[in-house]
């Protein structure tokens, strides 16, 4: 299902040079933004929602944030994952050109789950758990590049790709050490679950590809 999305946006992000952007008409204006494919993440269904809010019809902020139902006591892990918990923030400032808009965004994401049978890396050697409490952060800006155009009278389409770079922060608290200390014996299948077996600081190339969709309140 992702990698469809995916695929789909790429192909509406090649079709844009076909469309020019049309002056939105936006000073002034507030919009309602809402991200439909958060609900599609791999590791927990996400609420995702924010305002964009236009100085002029060349200049906006937009700040959103989303939250799992882990925050609001519902249970929300999967697979590994069990009581996770996720919010996070994100905050732009964009461009608007003839064509395009670019963007200069900044984020931040915090994670609290138990993971089950994983392993990490401290002093150099791996340490091999049953359960194991994760308290994950990430911080991180990049350029952004997009369209947004009208759909109907009050609703705009938002497609964007970026790239930047991200920090993160692992502090990883072993609950239940396993019995099992061979990692030649350890399935490792997830290639994401690399990213919760260190602990400390480091940073990675940061890329995002999606989509929103903007209301204008009372306009009908």
């Amino acid at each position: 299902m992702v990698h469809r999305i995916s695929i789909t946006l790429i192909t509406i992000l090649a079709t844009l040079p076909l469309f020019a952007q049309q002056d939105l008409g936006l000073e002034r204006q507030l919009l309602i933004k809402t991200s439909p494919l958060a609900l599609f993440e791999p590791e927990t269904i996400v609420l995702q929602g924010g305002l964009e809010y236009f100085f002029t019809s060349k200049v906006s902020i937009q700040s959103e944030i989303g939250i799992n139902g882990g925050i609001l006591g519902i249970p929300a892990g999967r697979e590994k994952n069990e009581d996770f918990k996720l919010w996070r923030s994100k905050n732009e400032l964009k461009f608007y050109s003839k064509k395009y808009y670019w963007g200069i965004e900044f984020f931040v994401v915090q994670k609290d789950f138990v993971r089950l049978e994983d392993y990490y890396r401290p002093f150099m050697r791996e340490i091999l758990y049953d359960r194991a409490q994760i308290d994950f952060k990430v911080i991180g800006g990049g350029l952004k590049f997009g369209k947004q155009v009208y759909i109907s009278r009050n609703l705009l389409s938002d497609v964007f790709v970026g790239l930047g770079i991200r920090g993160r922060y692992r502090e990883v608290e072993v609950l239940e050490l396993s019995e099992n200390q061979n990692l030649g014996l350890f399935e490792n299948l997830n290639p994401f679950a690399d990213r919760y077996r260190n602990e400390g600081w480091d940073s990675v190339p940061h890329f995002t590809l999606g989509m929103k969709v903007g209301i204008i309140p009372g306009k009908n």
